[in-house]
């Protein structure tokens, strides 16, 4: 199952990765695609997106497929663009909020901080890192951190 959903992934991401990334959207540039999950003693295959909600402001949804379950959810972060010469946003740090369920057999639901960065390599493509805090460790719950590339539009 693993496998087909891995394919599927990266399909979407050729196909993506040939059209032309859209211009009218909120200063804060949206963009979804694959990601990897290190915590609990396991690592996950995912997808990862950011939608930017004003200049400052995104939220961030998320799946991941973890043998102990699926994991999904969303964070609120507060983005901190920093421009490069030309004016344009080379990488972005950003710490907020985040809210995560786990479908598995104790359908754990975890409230948690994240902080990380988005860093633009092109107009179409953005790589991104972040780490993902739980507010609460006594439902098994530990520091996780989640690394992926996403095409901008």
């Amino acid at each position: 199952m693993k496998n087909i959903v891995l394919a599927t992934l990266v399909s979407a991401i050729a196909a993506l990765g040939l059209s032309t990334p859209a211009k009218a959207q909120v200063a804060a540039q949206s963009s979804i695609g694959p990601s990897v999950l290190f915590g609990n003693g396991q690592a996950a295959i995912g997808i990862d997106s950011k939608f930017g909600i004003s200049d400052n402001l995104s939220l961030r949804p998320f799946i991941y497929f973890a043998s102990s379950g699926t994991d999904f959810g969303t964070a609120l972060t507060y983005d901190f663009p920093l421009r490069n010469t030309d004016n344009n946003i080379v990488i972005t740090p950003f710490v907020g909020a985040s809210i995560d369920v786990n479908t598995g057999a104790n359908s754990i639901t975890t409230a948690g901080l994240v902080g990380g960065a988005d860093f633009d390599l092109s107009e179409s493509l953005r790589l991104k890192a972040s780490l993902i805090v739980p507010l609460s460790s006594d439902r098994g719950q530990t520091t996780g951190v989640a690394v992926g590339a996403g095409f901008r539009f």
